[in-house]
């Protein structure tokens, strides 16, 4: 029975990713969230699943004793053991998003937000990926899966001019750093590492009007340089490739940055 442990389970593609695992009765599935508490949509998704085969599990990215009590609650359902671990939880929407590095008025501002970036995007990251390593090692599948950005990419950042979030995008570019750490030191126990960049993905929050015009916008400034780019996507659709990648992925990609198809990500978007 093939086990999935995936972060940042309350909405969007986190939450996509635990429906449609669970789809499959042979699979167990962990749906890691910040506040299990509050997250109305997961649990009523949990609780009225027919097969029954995903658990709700808290982990806060900004908590190390909840990332380890999380990874402990896991190892004891499973035996110890762990196939596939997802890490899909980011900060991503900020009040100061629309600010450039030079743009802060206040420079202990800029680091507030910086640092906030960074311990939940990278550190967040790293003490989950640390957390369950024990139970990854354990596992069949051995895979670590870092849902990222395009964003954090130098070329895409240059040909697009995309000046914004710099807090996501920098935080974006360490943790695909951070992925082929862990690759060049585990590569040889056969344990696969992979930064994904899943689309762009329709998951903000807000009226339709602001949310088209949001993506209207993303969409226009990708194109300029990249005339071919799908446009925005669903969860659903991006989960379903991302999933077809995960499994037929293998140790000879491990470290790579790459799209959902499994394409260079710093070639391509």
């Amino acid at each position: 029975m093939p086990s999935y442990a995936i972060t940042g389970t309350s909405r969007g593609i986190g939450l996509t990713f635990v429906k449609t695992l669970s789809e499959n009765p042979a699979n167990t599935v962990f749906a890691l969230a910040r506040n299990a508490a509050s997250a109305k949509n997961l649990n009523e998704f949990v609780a009225s699943h027919k097969h029954k085969n995903a658990h709700v599990v808290e982990s806060d990215n900004d908590n190390i004793e909840s990332i380890q009590n999380a990874a402990e609650t896991v190892g004891k359902i499973t035996g110890g053991k762990l196939d596939v671990l997802i890490n899909n939880s980011a900060r991503m929407f900020h009040e100061r998003n629309e600010l450039t590095l030079d743009a802060y008025e206040d420079p202990h501002l800029l680091d507030h937000d910086m640092l906030s970036f960074f311990k939940t995007n990278v550190l967040g990251v790293i003490h989950t990926t640390n957390a369950f390593l024990p139970l990854i090692r354990a596992g069949e599948m051995k895979k670590c899966i870092i849902i990222t950005s395009t964003l954090g990419s130098p070329r895409f950042t240059v040909d697009t001019k995309f000046i914004r979030a710099p807090g996501y995008s920098m935080s974006k570019a360490a943790s695909n750093l951070a992925v082929a750490k862990y690759a060049a030191q585990y590569k040889e126990e056969g344990i696969v590492f992979l930064s994904i960049s899943p689309g762009l993905v329709r998951t903000k929050s807000g009226s339709k009007e602001e949310v088209d015009a949001f993506y209207d916008l993303q969409e226009k400034q990708i194109r300029s340089m990249y005339p071919k780019f799908e446009g925005a996507i669903t969860p659903e659709q991006s989960v379903r490739d991302q999933l077809d990648l995960i499994h037929r992925v293998s140790i000879e990609q491990t470290g790579s940055f790459v799209n959902r198809d499994g394409t260079d990500a710093e070639a391509e978007i």
